[in-house]
């Protein structure tokens, strides 16, 4: 069964061999997910690539869903929501039996714009709120954003995108935005509503086919009776009649479609490195090596490092039980696992343990008959 073949994997997720380690992972379609060593809370199986992050229930459980899915924003941003959904259900439906339609736990609506009006300006006092925390962030001292009424059913977020994406690396939105008029130099702000399962089924929005109709109700209800950014009147204490602030106005308004479709950037299921990060953090190592050693020639440099690093770990081999190459093909395979992509002979090892759990299973239950 393929739950006998997820404990194997699991299993091999938690030895101490790299290259056990390095067989915990679970292709499907274009998806290879590492599965992880240990489960989430009721769900004994986590299957994660950068696209989705499954939790399995075991097949003895009789109450809760078979699956809770994450779903990376990228992967909705590039795919579109009704493709995404569409994939899921292939991709579950080879893990156990679905049953009933899928349902929603949490649903992130935003919007991207640029401000006339510098939001760093704005007074906490301004928010008219249900939510009784409102929160500032900086970062380096400047103002980034605000957050209100997070860890409840409802929250909101209100930032400096720019600046976020600075750190989150997910230059596509840049992409995107330039295709929408956005110039460099400019600050897009977003503002985000974070709605949990309690609010979308108040809204009658429980599934995917009802909250594709309900996503301009939604967010009107957050942006103009749950939150509103206001011009406070220092003559009139009641804050209901305080007007609303002309950037809000224009949110608050925004128009929201039936669909969901993707945008044309490329999206992918694997999490591989950056050049940035191979080509620049990757060469510590030899910098380091060619200031201990004082050399000035870059081949040099990788000659030498090359021959005491082989060096090194032949030496170690006895302790280890991995020469040099041995040792480079495990950390390589344990990273191929984690980059979720597939890597040479680990494949056919993988397979050959799953079909020998899958033979002794079957053996246990004809022998149980």
């Amino acid at each position: 069964t393929e739950e006998t073949k997820l404990k194997i994997l699991k299993e091999l997720a938690q030895s101490e061999n790299p290259l056990e380690q390095a067989l915990a992972s679970y292709p499907v379609g274009e998806h290879q997910f590492e599965v992880l060593g240990k489960g989430s809370g009721y769900y004994p199986y986590t299957l994660r690539d950068h696209a989705y992050r499954i939790q399995l229930a075991s097949s003895r459980s009789r109450k809760l869903p078979l699956a809770y899915v994450q779903i990376s924003s990228q992967w909705l941003y590039g795919r579109g929501i009704l493709p995404v959904v569409a994939e899921l259900g292939q991709l579950i439906v080879g893990l156990g039996t679905l049953e009933g339609e899928p349902q929603i736990s949490r649903a992130d609506l935003y919007v991207d714009f640029i401000s006339p009006a510098p939001l760093d300006q704005i007074q906490p006092g301004a928010f008219v709120s249900r939510a009784k925390r409102i929160s500032t962030h900086t970062m380096q001292r400047a103002f980034t954003g605000f957050s209100i009424g997070l860890g409840g059913d409802l929250s909101a977020r209100l930032y400096d995108k720019t600046v976020e994406i600075q750190e989150s690396g997910k230059a596509y939105l840049e992409e995107d935005w330039r295709k929408h008029g956005w110039q460099e130099g400019e600050t897009v702000y977003r503002l985000e509503f974070q709605f949990m399962r309690r609010i979308l089924v108040e809204h009658q929005a429980p599934t995917v086919p009802a909250l594709l109709l309900k996503l301009g109700p939604l967010w009107r209800y957050a942006a103009l009776d749950w939150l509103r950014l206001t011009i406070p009147s220092p003559t009139d204490t009641t804050q209901t009649r305080w007007p609303l602030h002309p950037v809000w106005v224009a949110l608050a308004d925004a128009h929201w479609p039936d669909s969901l479709p993707g945008v044309s950037i490329p999206v992918r299921s694997t999490s591989d490195p950056t050049d940035r990060y191979l080509f620049e953090n990757g060469l510590g190592a030899i910098t380091s090596f060619m200031a201990r050693e004082g050399i000035t020639d870059p081949l040099v440099a990788f000659d030498h490092y090359y021959d005491r690093a082989k060096a090194y770990h032949n030496a170690r081999s006895h302790f280890t039980g991995a020469d040099f190459g041995a040792y480079l093909r495990e950390k390589a395979a344990l990273k191929a696992k984690q980059f979720n992509r597939p890597y040479p002979g680990v494949a056919e090892k993988r397979n050959m343990k799953l079909a020998d759990a899958v033979a002794r299973e079957y053996r246990k239950l004809k022998d149980g008959e």
